[in-house]
């Protein structure tokens, strides 16, 4: 009984919470930091340490962002600090109500202004879905990540013929590398599909 009733007031919690959640707007440093310590607890200095050393680097290494962004996390109560006794250090833990945003994250709609402008974001929302996720939802990610890339291949290709005549050398061999490297990803798509299944 006790369990129950404390089962029911998380529940109700995560509710509540979940309909604020659009008070809630996640940076995509934030979601980064998510990503990373959803399966071990880090300190700030180690998060820096990571996007510096890695791909990451990209979305920011700067203790000007890394620091304000625990902080924003914290605020709301999306990461908590966990006390170490044997250590002066206090990694990061992400909360319950840090996972459900994150694997929110993940599993939005993929867009077509994704597939054309936010190619790294979706590659670091299916790289966090590992742990996160069912196999069919990442599946289903990679299938309308693939049917999307398809169109976008399609309308690449149209423009191309009916303007390329217009256009000078440079212009259409960086219109061909727009192309090409859509296939690639498509490619990779199929790839990764076929690896899931």
């Amino acid at each position: 009984m006790y369990f129950n009733t404390i089962r029911i007031i998380f529940v109700v919690r995560i509710v509540l919470f979940m309909e604020n959640i659009k008070d809630i707007s996640p940076t995509l440093l934030d979601y980064a930091i998510l990503g990373l310590i959803k399966d071990q607890p880090l300190t700030g200095y180690g998060i820096r340490k990571l996007f510096e050393e890695t791909a990451l680097g990209n979305f920011s290494s700067s203790p000007g962002t890394i620091y304000p962004a625990l902080k924003r996390l914290q605020k709301f109560k999306l990461v908590e600090k966990y006390k170490n006794a044997n250590s002066y250090k206090n990694p990061f833990n992400i909360t319950q109500i840090g996972l459900l945003v994150l694997k929110n994250w993940v599993l939005q709609k993929i867009e077509k202004i994704d597939v054309e402008k936010n190619t790294d974001e979706l590659m670091l929302r299916f790289a966090f879905m590992e742990s996160l996720t069912e196999k069919n939802e990442k599946i289903n990610f990679l299938t309308s990540y693939k049917v999307l890339l398809k169109m976008y291949i399609k309308e690449l290709h149209s423009f191309y013929a009916i303007e390329s005549h217009a256009m000078p050398l440079h212009g259409r061999l960086a219109f061909q590398y727009g192309i090409d490297s859509n296939k690639v990803k498509l490619k990779w798509c199929k790839k990764a599909i076929s690896q899931l299944i």
